[in-house]
């Protein structure tokens, strides 16, 4: 929800913080911009966005059982002119599916995928491979610490040629500023792709995450 917000906010140029993302989301505004989700379980993330862009294709993926409750979402949604979704069922363990295997995307959305260590390994192969075909794709990535183990993911984005090319903190609405829950925003590239917008030298490095 933290992520589909600030997106939101991000298209209505009331929030920033994120260069790349904002190159990206500025582009279809000129040409058709194609984004995948992860992990997208009831899609609120790609829906939203949907909802938002206009002329955006939105491809929600998931392990079969996340499939009857997204597509009773997207049959609900109000997409923005030109914009649609739809859902394919994407196991990470597993070679993409030729739907995915065989397309081309700007943004790829990683919402609350990174709570369980063992799971780590999978998806950050899965990344590697759609980022090596994608090679302009940046991958936006949201997370709530849990726990230490968590640190392994980036290690794996590092060790597979991931570069963190911004980084934002969220901070989830209450009434105790003090006991907000905070959300990491990380936008990561391939090493190799063109046009590289840098962090500045004084910028956060990955949170140091305690148990």
């Amino acid at each position: 929800m933290a992520l589909s917000a600030f997106l939101d906010r991000m298209v209505g140029l009331q929030a920033e913080g994120l260069p790349l993302l904002e190159e990206v989301l500025s582009s279809a505004t000129y040409k058709r911009l194609k984004v995948l989700e992860l992990g997208s379980g009831c899609g609120i993330v790609g829906i939203g966005l949907a909802q938002t862009v206009p002329d955006c294709e939105v491809i929600l993926t998931d392990l079969p059982e996340a499939e009857e409750l997204a597509m009773k979402n997207i049959n609900g949604m109000n997409a923005a002119i030109s914009s649609d979704v739809s859902f394919n069922t994407l196991d990470w363990e597993n070679p993409l599916p030729l739907p995915i295997r065989d397309r081309l995307f700007d943004l790829i959305l990683v919402a609350d995928c990174t709570y369980n260590p063992d799971s780590s390994p999978a998806l950050v192969r899965t990344l590697a491979v759609l980022v090596k075909r994608s090679s302009k794709a940046i991958v936006v990535v949201a997370m709530k610490v849990r726990h230490s183990s968590e640190a392994v993911f980036f290690d794996l984005m590092s060790e597979s040629g991931f570069i963190i090319g911004s980084r934002t903190v969220l901070q989830i609405p209450g009434d105790d500023e003090t006991t907000r829950e905070k959300i990491d925003v990380y936008v990561f590239h391939d090493k190799a792709r063109p046009q590289i917008i840098q962090m500045p030298p004084d910028a956060p490095s990955p949170p140091a995450i305690s148990s």
